[in-house]
């Protein structure tokens, strides 16, 4: 026979509303009596109907994760976050790839609301403005990742992008590298802009003489992507001598270019990517990168949508910081060796 919420009340000698705050860990419980409800769910193996309570609490204490590409090494991080912290929290996370199409976004969207999904995560790289501000005006929770939406009243956790690409030309420069290349994602992506904006306005401020750029966009946000890229720069005249790219599988796929033109890496071309996953610490030789806290942000993104949950109140804006870790794929200057005879 099925344990029930009233054998647990039964059990602890406490009401049904008390055994229900402690089942949606409401702080105001005694810790004492906390103790005890917790003690009769164990002993009377009690299991919570999720739907009797959702239908209870109009909340399913569930919340949404929506990503691009899960197999990227970079949103298997921050969802790896997202899952720790709501499992914290008493929720759980499902988890959706909608790839770049903004039309697969409102229609998970449309799905997961049926659902009586109690918020969302936006952490693709490419938002639709509009269903954003929609969710938004309708006061539905969500918390945006990565890029902004100024407009909207939603939460946001960002990474200072600007920062971590004026990190990057300056280490490249403090080398002694003055023909420089970037490497940026498709598709006007707002983190991959600001990236390129820190990169460019810190080789301004330098002012140094004989300094120069260029600035090249992918087809892709993917290693094949670097790989062509790649293959484009170590075919200019003359060639730069070191390349940031906007993320790091851009980064490694412009590494396999330079040894298929048997261009050595750090010797003859250095590489600077962006976001710090386990792929840099497998490339040969380990990619010197600009880390984000990934499992940060996924952590952050929660906790300030489970507060607007149980709170409301204003929207908050957590913006963190990256950092340079140099690694194997950068060095000094060097000239370019003379041509074989």
């Amino acid at each position: 026979m099925r344990v029930t919420i009233y054998d647990v009340a039964r059990e602890a000698n406490v009401s049904l509303a008390t055994v229900s705050r402690v089942l949606n860990n409401s702080p105001h419980v005694r810790e004492s009596t906390r103790r005890r409800v917790q003690e009769a769910i164990d002993k009377l193996g009690f299991e919570p109907n999720l739907v009797a309570s959702a239908l209870m609490t109009k909340r399913t204490r569930l919340v949404a994760l929506l990503v691009p590409d899960i197999s990227n090494p970079f949103y298997a991080e921050v969802a790896r976050g997202v899952e720790d912290a709501a499992a914290e929290l008493g929720y759980n996370c499902v988890i959706c790839n909608v790839g770049g199409d903004t039309a697969k976004q409102a229609e998970y969207v449309n799905v997961l609301r049926r659902k009586g999904i109690d918020g969302m995560i936006f952490g693709t790289a490419n938002y639709d403005d509009k269903l954003v501000l929609d969710l938004s005006r309708g006061s539905y929770p969500l918390t945006l990742m990565a890029r902004d939406v100024p407009a909207a009243e939603v939460n946001r956790v960002l990474v200072d992008d600007g920062a971590g690409g004026a990190m990057a030309a300056r280490h490249l420069l403090e080398l002694g590298h003055r023909r420089l290349a970037m490497v940026t994602e498709p598709g006007g992506i707002h983190s991959s802009q600001e990236r390129a904006r820190g990169f460019r306005e810190a080789l301004d401020e330098a002012a140094r003489d004989g300094v120069e750029a260029v600035y090249l966009e992918a087809e892709g946000s993917d290693i094949a992507a670097g790989l062509a890229a790649g293959r484009r720069l170590l075919d200019m005249t003359p060639r730069p001598t070191a390349v940031f790219a906007a993320n790091d599988l851009l980064a490694i796929g412009i590494l396999q270019a330079a040894r298929e033109a048997d261009t050595r890496v750090p010797d003859d071309l250095s590489v600077v990517g962006f976001d710090g996953t386990v792929m840099a610490d497998v490339t040969q030789p380990p990619l010197t990168t600009i880390v984000q806290p990934m499992r940060d942000m996924g952590k952050a993104a929660v906790r300030l949508l489970v507060e607007t949950l149980q709170n409301g109140g204003e929207h908050q804006r957590i913006v963190m910081s990256p950092e340079l870790r140099v690694a194997g794929t950068t060095a000094a200057y060097r000239p370019a060796r003379p041509a074989a005879n």
